[in-house]
């Protein structure tokens, strides 16, 4: 909701999950390009890194 309301013209909620996805979606593609972990790749790493 914040991130909307930070937005000019302010956005909704499904707005910007609509653009986080979209952005997720091409990062993920371009580390498909580069041969790097994808985004859901990197976050588990993280988690796991965290639980050490």
């Amino acid at each position: 909701e914040e991130l909307g309301r930070l937005a000019e013209p302010q956005m909704t909620k499904d707005a910007v999950a609509g653009r986080i996805r979209r952005l997720l979606s091409m990062a993920d593609r371009r580390a498909q390009e580069l041969g790097i972990p994808d985004t859901n790749e990197a976050i588990n790493e993280l988690s796991y890194d965290a639980d050490e």
